[in-house]
């Protein structure tokens, strides 16, 4: 009798463990994230994305674009689309930088495509990009999704500021 105590109750702190494990790694589990309780104005969001945006890259991430192919192209215009839409969901991100639009928007100029409607795509989404105008993301991602044949994921809106400087820090700090 005491045998079959002792094993329940390893049993049941085993369970427990398990439990409490799988609680604190699932996506459902207990979050806690203080910067929702510092709420930043939509000037102070904006102030800090612009900053973000303005900050230098490494030449060595840049001039990876250099020898990307077309759909590693294509891919990361999709990644960096997801700074600034609200979709379900989002798989992969890139942070949108000055020297990060500027140098895809040279490569992509000068880089030969398989299908010139799929340069035409990106020097139309990057070209506003370069000017800091970002208008267009929605119809960006939505146009690489539909050509990726997306099918859970469609961008529905551009997030607020606050939205967008959230998931920077949750993506990239």
């Amino acid at each position: 009798m005491k045998k079959l105590t002792m094993a329940g109750s390893i049993i049941g702190i085993l369970a427990c463990m398990v439990g409490v494990y799988f609680y604190f790694s699932n996506d459902s589990g207990l979050k806690i994230n203080l910067k929702k309780n510092d709420p930043v104005t939509t000037k102070e969001a904006q102030a800090k994305i612009e900053k973000g945006f303005e900050a230098p890259v490494s030449s060595k991430v840049t001039a990876e674009y250099e020898t990307m192919r077309e759909e590693e192209l294509i891919q990361e215009v999709h990644n960096m689309t997801h700074q600034k839409v609200e979709a379900d969901k989002k798989w992969g991100a890139s942070e949108i930088t000055a020297d990060k639009v500027q140098k895809l928007y040279e490569v992509i100029q000068t880089k030969n495509f398989k299908k010139s409607s799929h340069k035409q795509m990106l020097l139309d989404i990057l070209e506003p990009w370069t000017r800091q105008d970002f208008s267009n993301a929605v119809s960006a991602h939505n146009q690489i999704w539909a050509y990726q044949k997306g099918n859970i994921g469609k961008a529905t809106r551009l997030l607020t500021p606050q939205e967008e400087l959230e998931y920077i820090e949750d993506e990239f700090r």
